[in-house]
């Protein structure tokens, strides 16, 4: 196996990728939507877009592959830097370079890939890639389509509006720290960053108390089919996770905060726009069924709500106690439904 040179431009490189502060940030809608659009576009298994920091590559976004980042050695993409054109690969079988690549010869049995690399601060941080476990050709068109996917991946990393939160909390640790706050089922927050974020916004360090609004979201009746199964438990709370990040603005935050419960944090604590959010998250997820493994589930769920302004004299934990109750409140109304706390409740 061929492990790919370093980049002369090696340091430059990775301070581009580093000021971005993205690696092991969470799962965002702006990047998936790309990357989804690529693998129904491609008809491709697998698309990555694949950001190679110094020692690993590392997934912003992906689709068909449950892993989230490999060994840099092994990394197609780490071979994609060094070009000025596309990396394509017909069949990694018969390609020197590549033909005993552990991800060639074990899962995921890599046979066809193209990488176009997306540049930031006119550096090359990472690539789009499309995957297929067959070999195949790859047009002109193709080629063409690929590179405008990549330009729009670099628009989304020009334009991210990450708020002053998550700014500090991304600085305040390092890569090793922020892997530890990733949820592994969803790719969003855990409940660990989530704790952080709202300790941060109550810590005094904004010259304002925070105006907020908690959304403590929770699947309703459990359905027998997910009861014998972890993984197609998994495979819906990350679908569930996915269709409430379509419907959230970007500077708000969501968490998987408890077993088959979320946490959501809105930058507004107006009470028209909780209620829309909150209305609007209950529609994604009960619009259509879940594709999950080799089925679909329908599913409902409840929503709990609570106003910064609702509660004055409290801090971040009076904040979720009271989303709590009232999620708890809307399950026993029926489910399907939210409700938004009073101080009273």
């Amino acid at each position: 196996m061929k492990v790919a040179n370093i980049p002369k431009d090696e340091g430059a490189r990775l301070a581009a990728l580093e000021s971005l502060n993205i690696i092991y940030s969470p799962s965002e809608e702006r990047f998936d939507r790309i990357t989804r659009l690529a693998k129904r576009l491609f008809d491709v298994p697998i698309v990555l877009i694949s950001l190679v920091s110094s020692e690993i590559q590392w997934f912003k976004s992906c689709q068909g592959l449950t892993a989230s980042e490999t060994p840099r050695e092994v990394s197609f993409c780490a071979h994609a830097l060094l070009i000025d054109m596309p990396l394509v690969i017909h069949d990694a079988r018969i390609h020197p370079d590549f033909a005993d690549n552990p991800l060639v010869t074990d899962e995921p049995h890599i046979r066809f890939y193209a990488g176009q690399t997306i540049k930031y601060m006119n550096k090359k941080i990472g690539t789009l890639c499309v995957i297929d476990t067959k070999p195949r050709d790859f047009t002109t068109a193709d080629l063409d389509s690929l590179k405008s996917l990549a330009s729009w991946v670099e628009i989304e990393l020009e334009n991210i509006n990450y708020s002053d939160t998550v700014i500090k909390l991304l600085q305040s640790n390092s890569q090793k720290q922020r892997k530890q706050l990733i949820d592994s089922i969803t790719g969003i927050w855990n409940q660990q960053a989530m704790k952080q974020i709202l300790q941060k916004k109550y810590s005094g360090e904004d010259t304002e108390r925070p105006q907020i609004t908690v959304m403590k979201i929770g699947l309703d009746e459990e359905n027998e089919d997910t009861e014998h199964s972890r993984a197609l438990m998994d495979s819906l709370l990350k679908e569930v996770a996915q269709r409430i990040r379509s419907v959230l603005l970007g500077s708000d935050e969501i968490g998987h905060y408890g077993e088959k419960e979320f946490l959501v944090v809105l930058n507004s604590s107006d009470k028209a726009t909780a209620r829309t959010a909150a209305q609007n998250i209950l529609r994604s997820i009960c619009i259509e069924p879940f594709q999950v493994e080799d089925g679909l589930i329908m599913t409902t769920a409840s929503i709990g709500l609570a106003r910064s302004e609702d509660l004055p004299g409290g801090d971040w934990r009076d904040l979720i106690d009271m989303a709590d109750s009232a999620l708890y409140d809307a399950h026993m109304e029926g489910g399907n439904r939210s409700i938004l706390a009073s101080a009273e409740t």
